[in-house]
């Protein structure tokens, strides 16, 4: 992975030992097997967020924002607050022509309906601070390639490039979630993160 790029069979196999991971910290992903495409990794979660709308009737300043439990709505300095319960499905995809892995997501309201690419723009304040040229390029909307269905997704053409910048990654897919999950409202547990050390303390006592 010297250059950033994997081949099928390295994302396969990064993929079963993040699956393991997923399963000893009881964490809900799961390896999907497609008859056209490379298995992929999947997550389905609810999350209860805030939809604060600015002072303006411009929706490009409407965002979203996790709610603690114990967090008052109320006291957030615009003029609409909107809690509301979200489904996102996230997708870990292998691009054979990217040879990168590729995050797809869809967010689906309570009322069942999907989360348009507008108001996703607006809506992830990890985002934010990209200009709109460079928001479009990143966060788009993608046809899924085992699933031939529209799908949102942060485009791979940098996804090399990064991946390149982390040539010890004990495990390709944590480093990648680690880096683009936080865009999109995708927190990996910390535990993910000590696989490195406990391949090494395993190795050190063989």
């Amino acid at each position: 992975m010297t250059d950033g790029t994997l081949t099928q069979a390295t994302f396969t196999t990064a993929a079963k030992q993040f699956l393991e991971l997923s399963q000893k910290y009881q964490d809900s992903w799961e390896l999907v097997q497609s008859p056209s495409w490379p298995s992929y990794l999947r997550k389905s979660v609810q999350q209860q967020l805030t939809r604060l709308t600015g002072t303006t009737d411009d929706d490009d300043l409407a965002e979203f924002e996790e709610v603690e439990l114990d967090e008052d709505p109320s006291a957030a300095q615009v003029d609409t607050v909107t809690t509301d319960v979200y489904r996102f499905e996230y997708h870990v995809v292998y691009s054979i022509s990217y040879q990168v892995p590729v995050l797809y997501f869809n967010v689906f309201k309570s009322d069942g309906t999907l989360l348009r690419l507008e108001e996703a723009w607006s809506g992830f304040t990890e985002l934010a601070g990209e200009s709109r040229e460079q928001l479009r390029q990143t966060l788009t909307q993608m046809e899924h390639p085992a699933l031939f269905k529209p799908f949102l997704g942060l485009h791979p053409c940098k996804t090399a490039n990064v991946l390149r910048a982390l040539p010890d990654s004990q495990n390709v897919i944590v480093s990648f979630l680690s880096i683009y999950g936080p865009y999109v409202n995708l927190e990996l547990d910390p535990r993910y993160g000590l696989t490195g050390d406990q391949n090494n303390e395993s190795g050190e006592n063989e």
